[in-house]
């Protein structure tokens, strides 16, 4: 892999043209090739490439006869979250300041859309709605049902934030200390965690979510979840690390994590898992004692 980076910095033309390959279909890793690019040049090389891979898709998208509002779109969310998580990365110094920054970021960005009556619900209608026919087939309670087609576009809209942002931030991170020669991702992000602050503010949220049906928290409430999601999935992996578990015991965790339907089996817990570490440090325990 380092070879690969070093071959994608080599010449500055390389990662736009990657980002314009993954834009299409990869959103997250177009957007970590121009955080790259920020993160080893500076924000006006980051820029360059941005606006680099945007004309790049805008071309595929004239070349193929394609909706160009749909491509200059996914160029867009690229080019601002590579150069925003490129330059995030350069002046956080660590992975957990910077994970704490791009939930905060996604946070507002999901609340801005709210304030300005962005329709969301209209917008991943058809996702939500094969969705709803999957359930529907496994016997799912219609009670049930109504919920998930009540929020199941907030879901979706907050899943998509998060996954761009955040894992923008997580591959470009890697790719940033393998083109530095460091060797620390694992263990940072071992020490992944909200924090007292930003997991207050989630874990209200959630509470919220739970005893209030109002928009807005509805909508952020998504956003925390996944953040204690990914929390509860750092605390496994540092537990893993500590008492040398075998690979194969974490591998089906994304397995499972990737089936719709049972992935609740395994998310839940993950996320449980996640708010207790974020109020009683679960980590403590495998910590050397001195």
């Amino acid at each position: 892999m380092k070879a690969f980076i070093d071959w994608v910095l080599a010449q500055r033309v390389r990662p736009i043209v990657l980002a314009v390959v993954a834009a299409p279909l990869l959103q997250p890793v177009a957007a970590a090739f121009i955080a790259l690019e920020t993160t080893q040049r500076d924000f006006a090389g980051g820029v360059i490439c941005a606006l680099g891979a945007l004309a790049g898709v805008l071309g595929i998208a004239a070349i193929a006869g394609a909706d160009t509002n749909f491509f200059a779109a996914i160029g867009v969310v690229c080019a601002v979250s590579g150069v925003g998580i490129g330059m995030l990365i350069r002046r956080a110094g660590n992975l957990v300041l910077a994970f704490q920054a791009a939930l905060l970021v996604a946070m507002m960005l999901v609340a801005a859309i709210w304030i300005v009556g962005f329709d969301v619900r209209s917008l991943f209608a058809p996702a939500v709605q094969d969705f709803i026919e999957l359930l529907g087939s496994n016997d799912m309670p219609a009670a049930d049902v109504a919920v998930i087609e009540e929020r199941g576009a907030a879901v979706v809209f907050a899943a998509l934030v998060f996954w761009q942002l955040v894992g923008t931030l997580l591959l470009g991170y890697w790719w940033f200390l393998l083109a530095t020669r460091q060797r620390r991702f694992g263990q940072e992000f071992r020490r992944l965690a909200l924090g007292r602050a930003l997991g207050a503010i989630a874990t209200a949220l959630i509470v919220l979510a739970l005893a209030f049906d109002f928009d807005l928290v509805q909508n952020l409430a998504p956003l925390a979840g996944y953040g204690f999601i990914l929390q509860g999935v750092a605390v496994v992996h540092a537990w893993a690390h500590a008492k040398r578990w075998p690979p194969g015991l974490v591998a089906p965790l994304y397995v499972l994590m990737l089936v719709p339907v049972l992935n609740v089996l395994v998310v839940v817990p993950l996320g449980l898992v996640g708010v207790v570490d974020n109020w009683f440090d679960l980590r403590a325990l495998i910590r050397p004692q001195t």
